[in-house]
């Protein structure tokens, strides 16, 4: 496998985790959510009662009946629909996402039985199930439900495609403008809404509107729905509007179908974000944090236990490295460093000296190729990045993780926080000691302001798409980049 292939592993996840669009499908078919729903109740139970009979009729010489094992099969169907519902595995938009229906219903799968048998080993009511029999569910289980997954996706295609499901009626009230600038209006139809009719509001451009002619364009919207048997009223009304929007309110009250107000091309930037409780009311949330408190501890949890684990095997290593150093030049094995760490708080790196200076002041030069400040045992040490090793003593105190944006000296910080607007955002994670931006070769000098701003996109591009996956999958590209240095002088 080529360098160069290995290496595009992580940029070519970034560009297939940036298309996120769900498929359009029409809102009708938001009657098949309750029915797979159902059918995945039936078909689990049914699974588990012929696995255990199967077990049953091949080590146990057929002495079972079906219900020995029907206590398990829906207990197993309800934990599945539990967490499937929980996941949105049933929502409309998502039926016909066949991958991503295959891979969620999967994981499912496993989290169903991990759940049953941390129950039962809490319990202690493991010897109430067949260890046999369960592994025969779990396995058969497995292959099942990515079946199911397909059968259903192309159940709901083959629905969609015949026209069976109707597509609701709707009519769109409003004013020109925000008819003309709403984007979500213009995509209804993709969404299975027939719009039959649209109606402009009568308003000056002073924003003031007459009552009296407002009532008769509102009478008229009314005549409308009672003749042609429309579904819904959809709004499309500046919220800042509010005594338009009352009279509107009032005049529709009559009518017994739903009525509804998108937002306006302003508010809709807001709405787009998620929305939380906060006490007696609900609050837009305009910035969240890049980890959540369990991701954080997964994050955590794997970057101690692998730096624990890589320093005890190492630590022959360190101690031929740092002798090696110190016999070289006069000065410390290790150098300590200031750099800006997590949320702009300043920490000290641990590296292998590899310089004749121990530069950490308010200015400080990068390392540049055939730098003279540079010793023999340290060109090679940077080359192959053992420089950074003891920086897994940082990883240990909290101060860094195993993957992240690389910490910068205080100095080159403070400059390119001048120069680039989004460079601070970088600190919203800990530091790693290796990262994205490195993987995809930037790393080492910047001498234009180009390559530091390319470095800091897949900083950010890091901090917003953040998996587990993700930072495997980097550490492993960086062994493979470790043989092929580049641009570390």
């Amino acid at each position: 496998m080529s360098l160069a292939r290995d290496t595009n592993i992580v940029a070519d996840l970034a560009r297939s985790n940036t298309t996120r669009d769900q498929p359009p499908v029409p809102i009708s078919l938001n009657v098949m959510s309750p029915l797979v729903a159902m059918f995945d109740l039936i078909w689990i139970v049914l699974l588990g009662v012929a696995a255990g009979l199967l077990y049953d009729a091949m080590i146990l010489g057929g002495t079972g009946t079906a219900q020995n094992y029907l206590g398990s099969a829906i207990a197993v169907a309800t934990l599945y629909s539990a967490f499937g519902h929980a996941a949105k595995l049933y929502r409309a938009p998502n039926l016909v996402r066949l991958k991503w229906q295959v891979g969620r219903s999967t994981l499912i799968w496993l989290v169903v039985f991990v759940f049953l048998a941390t129950f039962a080993f809490l319990l202690k009511i493991g010897a109430d199930f067949s260890r046999g029999e369960m592994l025969l569910f779990f396995t058969s289980g497995i292959f099942a439900t990515a079946a199911m997954r397909i059968a259903m996706a192309r159940v709901c295609t083959v629905v969609i495609s015949s026209g069976v499901l109707k597509p609701n009626r709707v009519i769109v009230v409003g004013l020109a403008d925000e008819l003309a600038a709403n984007e979500t209006l213009s995509t209804l139809e993709r969404y299975g809404y027939a719009v039959a009719q649209v109606f402009s509001l009568p308003l000056d451009q002073s924003c003031t509107f007459d009552e009296e002619a407002l009532r008769i364009r509102l009478r008229e919207v009314v005549c409308y729905v009672r003749e042609k048997s429309i579904d819904e009223i959809i709004i499309a009304v500046p919220w800042r509007l509010t005594d338009l929007l009352g009279g509107v309110e009032n005049e529709l009250r009559v009518l017994p179908i739903p009525v509804k107000l998108v937002p306006d091309t302003t508010t809709g930037r807001i709405l787009d974000r998620p929305l939380f409780e906060l006490g007696p009311t609900k609050a837009v949330e305009l910035q969240r944090a890049p980890l959540s408190a369990a991701q954080r501890s997964v994050k955590q949890g794997m970057d101690r236990i692998l730096a624990a684990m890589s320093l005890v095997a190492l630590m022959p290593f360190f101690a031929v490295i740092s002798a090696a150093i110190r016999l070289e030049s006069p000065g410390p094995a290790l150098f300590l460093q200031t750099r800006v760490g997590f949320n702009g708080r300043p920490f000290r790196i641990f590296k292998f000296r590899t310089m004749s200076t121990l530069d950490d002041g308010p200015i400080i030069v990068q390392a540049t190729k055939n730098d003279r400040r540079v010793t023999h045992l340290g060109r090679l040490l940077r080359k192959l990045s053992i420089d950074e090793v003891p920086q897994l003593l940082n990883v240990l105190r909290g101060d860094m993780s195993l993957v992240g944006p690389r910490p910068h000296a205080l100095a080159h910080d403070n400059e390119y926080d001048r120069l680039i607007a989004t460079y601070a955002i970088r600190h919203k994670m800990k530091p790693g000691i290796t990262g994205l931006a490195q993987v995809r070769g930037f790393r080492g000098e910047t001498p234009e302001i180009g390559m530091m701003k390319s470095r800091v996109e897949s900083d950010l591009w890091y901090i917003e798409y953040w998996s587990l996956w993700l930072d495997i999958r980097i550490m492993l590209v960086t062994v493979v980049r470790i043989l092929k240095p580049g641009n570390a002088y």
